[in-house]
Order: structure tokens, then sequence, then C-alpha cells
């Protein structure tokens, strides 16, 4: 990365205006605005302001205008491309070193830091912490966080600071600046600076990665990076993409790209590949499944009479809606762990409890979807109308891949409110997502070694079946009358 110890040229602040001027939304006269512009633009250039600086400005104004154009046009989604082109351009007329609030803004809505913009395009980096400033001097993206290295300008000392992890969108913390030895190992001056991604858990992956990787390439930008593991997509897939070898990390500055959404963008991104994999033809004559039901089986937030709860709720389902097809989901392979021993083991404990269930109600048409990797799993899914399952990746898999597919989450836990919520409000234009009455659980108490932050993964179990059954199939009832009457 390039030193940023110069001092702020004369010429920015004029620049700054005329950027200003010509890129305010605010609905004043364009013809003032445009003379503001011109006079702030004679005054930058007799300051000496670099003619490339100019031109880029000009560049970038005339393509926000296009944007707003094509926004009035109802052209939404080239609108978009076209803000986005705008927003990665070099930003050589930054005003002044960056705060650490303005370094973990968002460049989109909840994707893509700006701190992690400014090192994928190489830019020079000062920040203002605590009354000193500090120069970026490398970036280095390890298996789970970004770590940036930084020299202090009034003794030169070394300092290092250290991001959050994918969930936190590898925001920098509040209190995450420690010093480091002096003449520390660094890459960054003069080396272009790559990528990583690939988180392990697809939910992450999805989650945390994919859209801000999409929105960097939506501005026509190619992009070389590392991927540590391919879960349910191989980057390479996608247009204007170079993978590296791993070797890369050890050669040249890197950053992990973060966000905390699932954008329409990325699921369609991802459902697009996903069922472009070849998957087993499935059964002639096969019924359109009508509700899907996650068997979580033995573990960490282990429903302790699932079996039980199932088997009464499928009684009910067969029942109402004359013998439908349920299917009960319990292990997916991601595209690198079908020959994991301890996937393999996961597998096993939810086909154990899956044929529990199946041997239970013989009488139901049921459809068992443990051991499929994800492209058959949701080709199998295809026209679900509800499911019901389990918090965490378990309802990730329908609540963010299938859209607008209501549901209702199982969870132990007395905020069980609060965490459908959240649940849901990860994905962009996800469905409704219920719950039952935190009345109708108990938990296992809580061991002498555990704290507060193991409470969600408490296991539990339902007090009165009964009552659970009756308002799981109002809910059931409710939602899919409303899709028969939206239909």
């Amino acid at each position: 990365m390039a030193p940023a110890d110069q001092p702020k040229p004369p010429w920015q602040e004029a620049l700054l205006a005329a950027r200003t001027s010509l890129n305010s939304p605010a609905p004043a006269s364009a013809a003032g605005r445009l003379r503001r512009a011109r006079r702030a633009l004679l005054q930058a250039k007799r300051l000496g302001a670099d003619a490339a600086a100019i031109h880029q400005l000009g560049l970038e104004s005339a393509v926000l205008a296009l944007a707003q154009g094509l926004g009035h046009a109802g052209l939404g989604e080239a609108a978009r491309g076209c803000t986005a082109l705008a927003s990665l351009w070099p930003a050589p007329i930054h005003n002044g070193p960056w705060d650490l609030n303005a370094l973990n803004a968002w460049v989109y809505p909840r994707s893509l830091r700006r701190y992690q913009l400014e090192v994928l395009n190489g830019h020079a980096l000062a920040l203002e912490f605590n009354g000193e400033i500090y120069h970026l001097r490398d970036c280095r993206a390890d298996a789970d966080r970004n770590q940036l290295l930084w020299q202090r300008s009034s003794d030169q000392s070394w300092w290092s600071w250290v991001s959050d992890e994918c969930a936190d969108g590898y925001r920098l913390p509040d209190q995450g600046l420690q010093p480091v030895p002096a003449g520390a190992d660094r890459l960054g001056q003069g080396h272009a600076s790559v990528a990583r991604l690939g988180n392990a858990n697809f939910a992450h992956f999805l989650w945390n990665e994919l859209d801000p990787l999409l929105r960097v390439l939506a501005a026509g930008r190619r992009l070389e990076l590392v991927q540590d593991t391919d879960t349910v997509l191989d980057l390479t897939a996608l247009e204007g993409i170079t993978r590296l070898p791993d070797k890369a990390l050890n050669e040249r500055p890197s950053v992990r790209l973060g966000g905390t959404l699932v954008s329409k963008q990325a699921r369609a991104t991802l459902l697009r590949f996903l069922r472009a994999e070849p998957t087993q033809p499935l059964p002639p004559r096969r019924p359109r499944p009508l509700i899907l039901l996650g068997v979580r089986g033995p573990g960490r937030r282990e429903l302790h009479n699932e079996v039980a709860y199932y088997t009464g709720l499928i009684e009910a389902i067969t029942v109402h809606f004359c013998r439908p097809l349920i299917l009960l989901d319990g292990f997916t392979y991601q595209h690198n762990n079908r020959n994991h021993a301890e996937a393999q083991q996961r597998e096993q404990a939810c086909n154990n409890r899956i044929k529990a269930i199946m041997a239970a109600c013989p009488q139901a048409q049921l459809e068992s979807l443990s051991g499929h990797d994800f492209a058959h799993w949701l080709h199998c899914c295809e026209g679900m109308e509800f499911y019901i399952t389990h918090e965490g990746t378990m309802q990730h898999k329908p609540g963010w891949l299938m859209e607008a597919v209501p549901g209702l989450c199982l969870v132990g836990s007395a905020r069980a409110e609060a965490i459908a919520s959240w649940h849901r409000l990860q994905c962009e234009g996800a469905d409704a997502l219920a719950v039952l009455p935190t009345d109708l659980y108990a938990q296992d108490h809580p061991s002498a070694t555990s704290s507060a932050l193991d409470e969600r993964d408490r296991s539990f179990r339902i007090l009165d079946i009964p009552r659970a059954i009756q308002l799981t199939m109002e809910q059931i009832r409710r939602q899919l009358e409303l899709n028969s009457s939206g239909a």
C-alpha cells in the first residue's frame, strides 16, 4: 500500500466543494449547482489540482447523473449498477484522515465496509484515533479476521488492529489497537491486494461474504481472490474472478470482504448455480411437497421429545390435507464435507431420528432429505409451501434459500421471538417466521460451568405436545390459506 504521510494538497477543499455541488441529490436548481461546481473547479485548477483527479470527478458525476436518469425512467437495476460503478472509483480527494466510524461504514446497505474497499483498491489510509494519526502499512486476511498494520505518525511505532469475525462483517472493534514489535513484517508497499473468501459454513458464506463480492463485480471490476473453501459455490464460476493459490496470501496484502445480509442478488446468484448442478432425477409422478419438517436429532439445542411432537403433527397434517407429501429434513452435505467423519456422523444421527419418526407414521407420505447435497435438496424442495424447523443453520436452508416461503421456528429459549425475528431480518425479502409460545418449552438446567452465552444452546422439551400441535396447525392453515387467497 502506498504511504499516506503526505500533507493534504491545498486544492482538495475546492475539489470537494465541486464534487458536493455536482453529486448533490437535493432538488436545488441544476443551473445553480453547475455554476457553483464550475467556480470550485476553476479554483481547484488554480491551486494545482491534478488533471486526472478533475477528469475522474467528471466521470463519477456523469455516471451518477446517468444513474439518476435511469432511476426516474423506472430502470432500477441499471441505475443501481451505475451507482455501484461510481462508488468503486478511487477517492483521491478524501478530506484528511478517516475516523473509525467512517472506516467501518457500509458502502452498500449492510454490505462491504469502507476500509475493506479502500484496502482492496490499494488506497493510502490515514486514521485519526484518540488524538493520534496512524497510517495503514499492510492488511492480512487470516483464517477468521482481517489484521491491519498501522504506523503512528508521532513516533513511527507499529500497531495492529484485528477485526471482528464474519458475523460482524469484519468490523474494526472500538478498542482493537495493540502495539507490535518494531520492524513488523509487512507486504503492503507496492503490492496489489487480493480478496480472501470461503467460510467453511454455507450460511456464513451466503450471509457474510457473497453480497460484498457481487457488489464489487457489479461495478465491472475483475477481482483476484483466494477461496478457502467451496461449500456451495466455486467462485471461479462468476465472471470477473481469478482464483489464486493460497501462497498468494504470503506474497501480497489481502482482505476479507464482509456484510450482514442475504441480499436478493446473493440468493438469486447462488440458486442459479445450485439449480445448474447435476442432480438425481425425482421419481415419476412424485407429488409436489407441501411441508418440510426439520429434524435436528441429538446434540446441542436438541428437542428431547422431537419424535413424539413430529409424529403427532404428521398425523394432524395427513388428516387435514389428505395425505400430502411431507419432507423430513436432516443433514445436508456441502461440496467440501462429503467425506468428513464428523459430517457423516451428524448425518447418521439425523437419519436415525428420521427413521424413528417414519416408523411411527406408516400411513403418512414421507420423504427423507437427509444425506443429500444442496443441489438435490433444493430440487426436492421446489414447490414447498411451509416449513417447521429449528433455529440456526437448519432454518437458514429453507428460510434464506427458498424465496417467499413462510415457516415456524422451534426455539426453546425465552428469547424465542427475538431469535426468530433476527433470523428473518438477515434475509432480504424473507417471509413470515412464527414461533410457539415460550411457556410450551422447558430448557435443560444449566451446568455448573455454563455461561449466559450457552443459554441458546441448551436442549429443551415441549411440555404440552397436544397444544403445541394445535398451535402449529393453526399457523400452517393460516399461512396456506393466505397463499391460496393471494394466488
